[in-house]
């Protein structure tokens, strides 16, 4: 099939297999001058920045070699550029902390753009809100506000941010009266948090007033029943998004046959087989990718632990029909309330991540979790204490620690890392 045609910011056409290829080889080559452990991989495999002929045989990246190599995986020109740290609590239990030039932040927030005007239609004066696990100060929860908001660099995102961390039953109709004032035009977040907003709206017969133009799910995988009670609650369309930390892929879907479309502008996309190779049209594997923007540190090939169905290579653009692994589990609270750990773990900045080599999570009964961990070299009692603190103020959940040297998979090979034994 012919590879499509975009219009650039200036005016020109670009070809966008022809730009994804010359992107990655541009990348491919910086890495080799620029971080040592690619340079001896590359070595090491004969492989040769010059073609990707050979591409397939550089060797896969995951969390377990980002945390041993770190130094070698740095640029040696890291001091030279504008770079942030970043840090991921991860669905498959290993945090991870990393630096990402802030040019990569910058091309994630213009996709960002793109969406909310091109497929949602904003428009200036348009309120974009979101819904994730931002942080309230405490003088603001005793007002029963729940919500932070942003500054105006983080428009695209959402100007306003609803917390899930604090959504209790008691507490909905607070949420509920809020959106009601504030008449945002586009919603953008956890499925699973704006779905209980969603239910919530539906059982009470609560009547939304004003046109919202469209919601756009991200963080956690999404079930076909969340989307319809949040397409019926709100009357609009309902867009997902696929991205990671990482900043390596940035995926967004188009209409209700929710199929991923894969920027060929901001990484490169495969979906492999356990034996390492391509899967087939339709066939599901796991999806690896190679970010193009990330000076700072260079991921290449990097294992994202997500499987997807791959839908084909159309035009330049790398399809995912339907994608699996982002958790939504949930812990229950001494009154039985449930809290997302996307909320809880994954969309919060612990600065214990850097010092846990992996963990996991263990509920047996309500309001009470085992925290099992695989210290990192700089592990503290501090970094207990910042876990320790999180879940009992956020969800007033009380914290049992235990220290060991290795965590068991499941029958299946597969890592669990909430085991939860309270029944819904």
């Amino acid at each position: 099939m012919q590879s499509l045609l975009y219009q650039m910011w200036d005016g020109s056409l670009v070809d966008a297999t022809s730009y994804r290829e010359q992107k990655l080889l541009r990348f491919l080559k910086y890495a080799t001058e620029h971080c040592p452990y690619y340079r001896d991989i590359f070595r090491q495999v004969g492989f040769s920045p010059k073609s990707l002929s050979c591409f397939e045989d550089i060797p896969l990246l995951d969390k377990t070699i980002v945390r041993r190599f770190q130094k070698e995986l740095t640029s040696d020109v890291i001091n030279s550029l504008n770079f942030y740290a970043m840090n991921t609590g991860g669905s498959t239990g290993e945090p991870l902390e990393f630096p990402v030039s802030r040019i990569a932040g910058l091309i994630d927030k213009v996709h960002q753009e793109f969406v909310c005007r091109e497929i949602m239609q904003y428009q200036p004066g348009d309120i974009i809100v979101a819904f994730d696990g931002s942080s309230v100060p405490a003088k603001s929860l005793d007002a029963h506000r729940y919500w932070v908001v942003k500054s105006d660099q983080d428009a695209s995102y959402g100007r306003l941010s609803y917390s899930s961390l604090y959504l209790r039953a008691e507490t909905l109709h607070y949420y509920i009266r809020h959106i009601l004032d504030t008449a945002p035009c586009i919603f953008r977040g956890y499925p699973s948090f704006i779905n209980d907003i969603a239910e919530y709206i539906l059982k009470n017969n609560v009547s939304i007033p004003f046109r919202i133009k469209g919601i756009q799910l991200t963080a956690e995988n999404t079930h076909d029943w969340q989307i319809e009670n949040i397409r019926k609650a709100f009357n609009t369309r309902v867009f997902l998004q696929y991205g990671h930390s990482e900043v390596c892929v940035y995926g967004y879907t188009l209409d209700d046959t929710y199929e991923y479309y894969c920027s060929p502008f901001y990484g490169f996309t495969e979906v492999l087989g356990e034996d390492g190779k391509h899967v087939k049209l339709g066939d599901v594997g796991e999806v690896v990718v190679t970010g193009f923007h990330n000076f700072a540190m260079p991921f290449l090939r990097y294992r994202t632990g997500d499987l997807a169905i791959f839908a084909g290579d159309v035009g330049g653009i790398i399809r995912l029909q339907k994608i699996v692994g982002r958790t939504q589990d949930c812990i229950f609270t001494k009154n039985g309330e449930k809290v997302a750990l996307t909320a809880l773990i994954f969309g919060q900045h612990y600065h214990a991540f850097r010092n846990i080599q992996k963990w996991q999570l263990q509920q047996d009964i309500p309001g009470k979790v085992k925290v099992r961990i695989i210290k990192g070299e700089g592990f503290s009692s501090e970094d207990e204490m910042e876990i320790q603190c999180k879940f009992r103020d956020i969800c007033d959940v009380d914290t049992e620690f235990e220290y060991i040297d290795y965590i068991p998979v499941t029958s299946r090979g597969k890592f669990r890392f909430l085991i939860q034994n309270v029944q819904a």
